[in-house]
């Protein structure tokens, strides 16, 4: 992690393309969304990436249409960022969660970390097989 801290969850080190404004994103199979669910995960930099500097995004791809649902800029600062964000207005909804991350500007050292993204259910007795079985496809 971006404060030198060995962490035992998963995670996805997400490095956008090396040029101007570079991206990278990965996107999830379907997944039917429950009042209560919430994303969650922390974003920062990886250690040693002094010059990181991008836009962590959350979409979802729905009907065609990409939306986004939230974005948090991260810097390489010796910090990391929980997020945890309400799916309820997508409630009843199938959608697919795309994972983007852009350089903001130059491309150097932009080592993105998404540590354990997930999607907390609201209902303990629901099962998530999609967390362990499934990766994004890059």
């Amino acid at each position: 992690m971006e404060n030198g801290y060995t962490e035992d969850e998963p995670g996805l080190l997400t490095v956008p393309q090396n040029k101007n404004n570079g991206i990278i994103s990965g996107q999830y199979p379907a997944f039917t969304i429950q009042a209560g669910d919430r994303f969650r995960t922390l974003v920062n930099c990886q250690h040693n990436s002094p010059n990181c500097n991008v836009v962590f995004r959350l979409d979802y791809r729905s009907g065609g249409q990409v939306k986004t649902l939230a974005s948090w800029q991260e810097v390489y600062e010796g910090k990391y960022y929980p997020v945890d964000l309400d799916l309820s207005s997508l409630a009843g909804q199938t959608v697919k969660f795309i994972l983007y991350v852009s350089s903001n500007g130059g491309s150097n050292q932009d080592n993105a970390l998404w540590l354990n993204p997930h999607i907390s259910a609201s209902d303990l007795r629901r099962q998530l097989p999609h967390q362990a079985k499934h990766r994004p496809s890059l």
